[in-house]
């Protein structure tokens, strides 16, 4: 498998997850209910990755910025390498 199709495929699977979070937090504000465990697990992954990993995945899957809000803070070359390290990572903290 070529590093590309790596990264889309933990891509897709890290957005779907956020999607899960987004879906649960959506319904416990709305209700008064506590967090649901899924999305305080999903915190508890962020919380124990680098800053710059953190700080790439709330931007694109929670705070959902617009397409090139990187480009302020990061070169090309270096968002995609810590973009790719942070979908592995998540998904390795995640054990799923």
């Amino acid at each position: 498998m070529s590093k590309y199709n790596e990264f889309q495929k933990n891509e897709i699977l890290v957005k779907y997850i956020f999607r899960i979070r987004s879906h649960y937090v959506i319904n416990g504000t709305l209700n008064d209910a506590p967090l649901h465990p899924l999305v305080m697990i999903i915190d508890d992954i962020l919380a124990d990755m680098d800053e710059d990993e953190r700080f790439i995945l709330r931007n694109e899957f929670i705070n959902r910025m617009p397409r090139y809000w990187w480009q302020n803070y990061y070169s090309k070359s270096r968002y995609y390498r810590i973009k790719g390290k942070a979908l592995k990572n998540f998904i390795r903290l995640s054990k799923w």
